[in-house]
């Protein structure tokens, strides 16, 4: 059950700052254990359409199962929205992730020092902040 709040704590942290930025957002119940593929978060602008996998994980390593990410990719396909992993690392924030920069094996995975070159953090990922080139 910690595994739950913690999660479902982290994707109502997510709907937050994405409400308090002007996009609709919904987070769809039961992501995980649902027969049809849903996303944790449905995000929505004028201009975007964004399905996220939310995690929050401390480790190394993210790992996803192949499932849950074809699942996720079939959003992309079915409604050309875009697709992201949001990982939320304690202390450093969250970094939406492309799955294209996952590996992918029996599961997909990526290491947290390739998330911080990768991934982009939030005020860059809703436009509000450009990313520095260094």
């Amino acid at each position: 059950m910690a595994h739950y709040n913690k999660g479902a704590n982290a994707e109502r942290e997510l709907i937050r700052m994405f409400w308090k930025e002007g996009f609709a957002v919904a987070r769809t119940a039961g992501s995980g254990k649902n027969a049809l593929p849903m996303p944790d978060l449905i995000v929505l602008s004028k201009t975007r359409k964004i399905v996220i996998e939310a995690k929050a994980w401390r480790s190394d390593y993210l790992n996803i199962n192949f499932e849950q990410m074809e699942e996720l990719l079939k959003w992309k396909e079915l409604s050309n929205a875009e697709v992201f992993v949001a990982w939320k690392y304690p202390n450093k924030g969250w970094f939406f992730i492309d799955p294209k920069h996952f590996n992918k094996a029996k599961h997909y995975s990526i290491s947290f020092s390739k998330v911080q070159k990768v991934g982009v953090v939030f005020d860059v990922f809703i436009g509000k902040q450009s990313l520095l080139k260094s």
